[in-house]
Parts: structure tokens; sequence; C-alpha cells
């Protein structure tokens, strides 16, 4: 049954499957169901509270739990006020619910370190306050705008998803490649598996590094699913894939490392710590920007 990601298609009905993948998917994924309690943070909250922690590691760790608390509140969002309403096939539509679920999940999960450690709530509110993570959201916002825009335009009868422009179209896809492969791909991607495991290594924070090794599975989960997802959109919608629209794309991803840069330097303001610096974040991030682009045939 053709069900095209756009309409025209019956959003309420979910069989026959046109993506039985991403029924699969969203299956493995509740298979895959977890809870921040089932991880201890005890040992985490001794090394939180202890004197002699290294105020490298504290502020490392700070900033980073500081923009991924920030991070995973904007994409739940993000999912479920843009990219599901856009979507129209069901069964798209269930793993996005799903998704945007497991988001809230990390959320919690983050908070539950932070409650269970004492961390000052002034955490929440970094993301306005330190230019580097602020310049990150700002990026997420811009994307987002046009997507709020084709909605608006949807709900007050002015325009239909099926019959939009190519303009339209390409703002959509710009969308799905910068939150599956860059924001959750690498952004989400590096600080999960990045810094926090090193300083686990080095003997700290060993809980938090285990949840965010259950938040990266999840993780891996979303960006299988973006990668089929903007596959399938550049299929249906080839005449998207302009020059201009590419050129857009690799300008977006060159900032998004800039700004990664950024927020690297500021986590390591006062110096690398053992086994970890700037430049080999930064150099692992552009791998897997590339390796990201390349999995949807972008190079």
């Amino acid at each position: 049954m053709r069900k095209p990601l756009l309409g025209p298609c019956d959003s309420y009905q979910l069989e026959p499957f046109a993506y039985e993948w991403a029924w699969t998917m969203a299956r493995a994924q509740e298979n895959n169901n977890w809870a921040p309690e089932e991880i201890q943070v005890g040992g985490d909250v001794a090394d939180y509270k202890n004197p002699s922690l290294d105020p490298r590691h504290k502020h490392l760790f700070e900033s980073v739990m500081a923009q991924l608390t920030t991070f995973d509140i904007l994409r739940g969002d993000e999912i479920a006020e843009t990219l599901q309403p856009i979507m129209q096939p069901a069964e798209i539509k269930h793993f996005l619910k799903r998704m945007a679920w497991e988001e809230g999940l990390h959320t919690r999960s983050y908070r539950f370190v932070i409650e269970n450690l004492g961390i000052p709530l002034e955490i929440y509110t970094r993301y306005k306050t330190v230019p580097e993570f602020r310049a990150r959201v700002d990026m997420c916002e811009t994307i987002s705008r046009p997507l709020v825009e084709i909605l608006g335009r949807v709900y007050s009868g002015e325009e239909s998803l099926h019959g939009m422009d190519r303009p339209d179209q390409q703002d959509i896809l710009r969308s799905m490649i910068f939150y599956f492969l860059i924001f959750e791909g690498c952004w989400f991607w590096m600080s999960l598996l990045g810094p926090i495991q090193q300083l686990s290594r080095l003997g700290v924070f060993k809980g938090a590094a285990e949840q965010f090794t259950y938040i990266a599975r999840d993780e891996q989960a979303h960006i299988g699913f973006g990668i089929q997802l903007i596959r399938e959109f550049m299929h249906q919608y080839p005449k998207c894939l302009t020059e201009d629209f590419l050129e857009q794309i690799y300008s977006d991803v060159a900032y998004a490392i800039t700004l990664e840069e950024a927020y690297i330097k500021h986590c390591l303001k006062d110096g690398p710590i053992l086994g970890y610096s700037v430049p080999e974040h930064v150099a692992t991030a552009k791998f897997f920007a590339n390796l990201r682009l390349a999995s949807v045939g972008l190079k």
C-alpha cells in the first residue's frame, strides 16, 4: 500500500503497512525499555561531594549534564510539535511518538542524577547564560522555525502537506538531516560517549556514565530510524536535492562542528583531562558527522 510521507494518506489507518521497518523498530525499542532508577548513582554522590574532586572534572561533568538536559527537552518538543504532525503514515507517526517518549525518559534520567547528587538547579538555566550552549540552541531554533511556519499554513488551510512546493519540502529534509544526523548523530553522540565515559575510566561518575550508555542505545535507534526516513524522503521527493540545497546542508554541518568545538572548549576550559582533549574530541566529531552524511548518500 502506497503511503506518501507527506500524504495524501489516512493517518488513522495503521495497516497494511507501507513502512513495516518503522513498526519493527518501535517494537524493538519497547523491548529495550529501561528506567533511571535501575542504575545506582551512590558512588557518583560520593564523587561529587568529595572535597578532593578535581575541579576540572566537576566543571566538565556539570557542563555536559547542563547541555544534555536542555537538548533532550528540545529534541522531544521538536519531534512532538513539528516532525510528527508533518509525517502522515500511521506507522511512521507511531515510531515518532515512541521516540518523543524516550526523550522524556532521558530528561528524567538526567534529573535523577542531578537530584541525587545535589547539583544546584541553576544547571537547568545554563543554556541561557553560557554563550556556547545558547548558540547551539539558537541553531536548532533557526532550523525548526520554517517547519513551525509550514504547520501554521497547513492548520489555517492556506497550504496542504502533499501540495507544498519544493522549498518547503527542502526545509523539512534539512531539519531531518540536522536533527537525526548531526544533533543526535554527532552532538548527542559525542556528549554521551565522550567526556563522561572518560571520567568513568578515571574512576569518577561511573553511574552517570552507565546511564549515558543506556541513553546512547536509544539514540542509536533514533539515528537508524532517521537514516531510513531520510532515504525514503529523498526517494519520494528527489527534486529537493538541488546544488543550492546540498550547499546549505554542508554549511549547516560545518557550522555545527564549529559550535561543537566551542562547546568542548568550554567544558575543558581549564585544560585537558587525562586521556581527553579538545583536538581529540573535535576530530572524532568530524568523523561521526562524515559517517552520518555518508549513511544517506551525502559526502
